[in-house]
């Protein structure tokens, strides 16, 4: 059987576990000891599929196999579709900036295993909760009718579904998958009642935690935190227009493009908005075209891209409104890009918000309320990773160990 896994074997226990094996060696999640056999049990290259259902699914996928998860294969296919999807969420921007794209592409493998088998299993462990099938049904059928009247009636409906890729049937299990997996949410945050009956879930947010909350982000130099609690740095506001040199034809035609667009500004012929639409790569359009740095911080960011151009004199005197001369960006030969700023504004530093303010007490108590949310679900999926057929090692052990092993 081993022999149907060249490609498993190629994936998983290369690039899955190269990339999550040394976070994955820290210390395990409390109770967890490395000689547990909950979470020793399995091994990577041990494993072989064990249930009918897992050999006929082994057999009919072969090397496109990558996981299990439960009940649910995952394949390569599978996790380059959810890629694709609105819930995958991507690592990219918790990763360094000079990872390279094989490194990158295998952080999103990774996370897309990761957040598939957290799905199934949050499926899978609301089907075995007891809940009544009759009135599992009941809530299916009226989330279904629901769909319906939402889309405008069933003609409307039927080409939603489809545009989707499903039919009437598969969009039935859709729901039906989603229903068990949010019923399995409420019952672990205590949010509603379990299938035996309410499950007393402390939701109650004290002062005291409150207040420590406070502290902690009063003494914190975390930008985000200073946020939450209302203190902010003096900022500074950019737009940035980028032009690619590859893209428009050449340095010289970049160039053209840009002192083109910088005068229909300044005549106000044409909107800043209307240019970054016209030349810039779509991945720097709309809000991706805003910078926003801490006003000590502008000039050194900008002067390190452009060591040539004044950034400091330019941000000390600039309106809002103010463009940039044309500015090439270059690795050492010839210009990649061309750019232009726009002065957007810039904001006085504001102190913290008193502990006092009821706003501020609502804000943390809701911060503190949605960890603890999140908490318990994590806590949740890891128990459900140890009591469940969930292949390989490297992916089961990220489950049972949970964000904060990773």
């Amino acid at each position: 059987m081993r022999a149907l896994f060249p490609l498993r074997m190629a994936l998983v226990a290369g690039a899955l576990a190269t990339l999550a094996g040394g976070s994955l060696s820290a210390s395990p999640i409390q109770g967890a000891a490395p000689e547990d056999p909950a979470v020793a049990s399995q091994d990577d290259d041990g494993w072989v599929p064990l249930t009918p259902m897992e050999q006929e699914l082994a057999t009919r996928y072969g090397d496109h196999f990558v996981g299990i998860a439960g009940e649910e294969l995952l394949t390569l296919e599978d996790l380059k579709a959810f890629q694709r999807g609105q819930t995958f969420e991507d690592p990219a921007s918790t990763l360094p900036a000079d990872i390279t794209p094989m490194e990158l592409g295998q952080a999103r493998l990774f996370a897309a295993a990761t957040q598939r088998a957290t799905e199934e299993l949050k499926i899978q462990g609301g089907k075995t909760q007891g809940y009544d099938p009759e009135l599992v049904q009941r809530a299916l059928e009226g989330s279904f009718q629901a769909q319906i009247d939402g889309r405008g009636g069933p003609v409307p409906f039927a080409d939603w579904i489809q545009g989707l890729g499903f039919d009437a049937n598969s969009f039935r299990e859709f729901l039906r998958n989603r229903l068990f997996a949010q019923l399995w949410t409420d019952a672990v945050t205590g949010r509603s009642a379990g299938p035996t009956g309410r499950v007393y879930v402390d939701s109650y947010v004290r002062p005291a935690e409150m207040y420590r909350r406070y502290q902690t982000l009063l003494a914190s130099p975390s930008a985000l935190g200073a946020e939450e609690i209302g203190r902010l740095p003096a900022r500074v506001t950019l737009r940035r227009l980028v032009i690619s040199c590859q893209r428009s034809g050449g340095p010289e035609r970049a160039l053209e493009l840009a002192e083109a667009s910088r005068e229909y500004l300044l005549n106000n012929t044409i909107t800043f908005d209307e240019v970054v639409e016209e030349y810039a790569p779509e991945d720097l359009k709309g809000e991706a075209s805003q910078l926003v740095f801490p006003a000590a911080q502008a000039a050194p960011a900008l002067r390190q891209m452009h060591p040539e151009w004044p950034a400091a004199e330019f941000l000390a005197a600039a309106a809002p409104g103010d463009l940039s001369p044309v500015l090439p960006v270059s690795s050492g030969g010839p210009a990649e890009y061309m750019l232009l700023y726009r002065f957007e504004g810039r904001t006085e530093a504001t102190e913290a918000v008193p502990f006092g303010g009821l706003e501020l007490q609502r804000s943390l108590r809701d911060t503190l309320s949605e960890e603890a949310q999140t908490f318990r679900v994590d806590r949740g999926v890891s128990e459900l990773a140890r009591t469940s057929r969930v292949a390989p090692n490297t992916l089961r052990m990220r489950l049972i160990r949970g964000p904060a092993g990773r």
